[in-house]
């Protein structure tokens, strides 16, 4: 070939490496991790995986997903991530939970969907790769790898055509990130991953990402008591706006103050709403009046789906709270925050450091005396 047009090929072959190059998100700048703050969310992940400052989030399918959408930018800071991207972070973390991967396996995942597809359900790539991990056609149908609750089960536990998943590879935990995700990928850059691990970091740290769940069915059904139904409406919110005085039995509403701009619940208005679509029945509007208007609990017995629980702090009156959630029977609370949150699961209630300070009182609003539960009050 003449050399002119070895140069001119030579040429377009470099355009279109770059491209690919930069479709596939290699050329970013480092990510800075700032702070003690960042540093603490990491902690927090890796000992414990209740967290009461959940982003948006509401369930669709199996899985709790965003849906604010935030400004898509380069991606180097978590709270810089699209509605998609964050959704799709919630599932890998909220899939790698329900599978007990340790939380280093979250980690890992983001990472390589990161790496892979910029956190995006991409429906093409390299040859037949689709999907947040780009799994090639051996590892499931169109439709498995397309599917982020899917495609995050096979990276965990492996492909249907049997590719090993991160949890096969014997000790990934000791591993470092870009050996594990590369053990599963087998990609032709099995360094790549690397530099997105300060960021999958931060993502898996942060509390929208954190707080992601899986129920056991599409739609949490629990036990078919009344409990347990008042949760599954609490659950259709998720995501939902806290709205100081806002909200009732008819749903989410404008509040008044803070909240008066805002349309979404405040914490008791989502239990008086919960319970209204479980059972037809109004219950008093605010907490104290709830507290004393429902059967209580007796200290060590075990909890059952839809028990509230009530919160007092040092600076309440005595027998006043400052706060009620719903049990949901599987160890964790549905409830709305405060201003600025939205409607969230803290998992492992019992055990927050924050929210078990602070338990005073359990209410059953069915008034049961059977203690048939996952969590036990102390």
């Amino acid at each position: 070939m003449p050399a002119p047009l070895v140069a001119a090929a030579a040429q377009m072959a470099r355009k279109v490496v770059l491209r690919r190059l930069i479709r596939l998100g290699l050329i970013v700048l480092p990510v800075v991790m700032v702070g003690a703050l960042a540093m603490g969310l990491i902690v927090l992940l890796l000992f414990n995986t209740g967290d009461s400052d959940s982003g948006t989030a509401q369930v669709a399918g199996n899985c709790s997903t965003a849906t604010t959408a935030f400004a898509a930018t380069s991606g180097a800071n978590a709270q810089d991530l699209s509605g998609e991207q964050l959704a799709n972070a919630q599932t890998i973390v909220a899939v790698g939970r329900q599978l007990n991967v340790p939380a280093y396996g979250w980690v890992i995942a983001v990472a390589t969907a990161l790496q892979e597809s910029s956190l995006t359900n991409l429906d093409h790539g390299h040859l037949d790769s689709l999907g947040l991990f780009q799994q090639r056609a051996g590892w499931g149908s169109d439709a498995d790898r397309l599917n982020p609750e899917t495609a995050a089960r096979m990276f965990y536990e492996g492909g249907k055509g049997g590719q090993k998943g991160l949890v096969q590879i014997h000790g990934f935990e000791a591993m470092p990130l870009t050996s594990a995700a590369q053990a599963v990928q087998a990609s032709a850059f099995p360094d790549a991953y690397a530099r997105w691990e300060p960021l999958a970091q931060q993502i898996v740290a942060s509390p929208a990402v954190l707080s992601a769940t899986c129920y056991a069915n599409a739609d949490y059904t629990g036990d078919g008591t009344q409990g347990s139904n008042a949760v599954a409406s609490a659950l259709q919110f998720l995501g939902t706006p806290y709205s100081w005085g806002g909200g009732g039995i008819g749903g989410p509403g404008n509040g008044f103050g803070p909240g008066s701009a805002t349309v979404g619940f405040d914490c008791s208005s989502l239990v008086q709403y919960a319970y209204h679509q479980a059972t037809g029945r109004t219950l008093p509007r605010v907490t104290d009046a709830q507290a004393a208007a429902l059967p209580h609990v007796s200290p060590g017995s075990h909890l059952r789906a839809g028990d509230l629980l009530f919160f007092h702090s040092p600076g309440d009156a005595p027998g006043s709270y400052h706060h009620v959630g719903i049990y949901d029977g599987q160890g964790g609370m549905v409830h709305a925050p405060r201003t600025g949150k939205t409607v969230e699961v803290v998992h492992d209630v019992l055990k927050d450091p924050y929210y078990s300070s602070q338990l005073a009182l359990v209410a059953r609003p069915d008034g049961s005396t059977d203690e048939v539960g996952s969590g036990s009050q102390q």
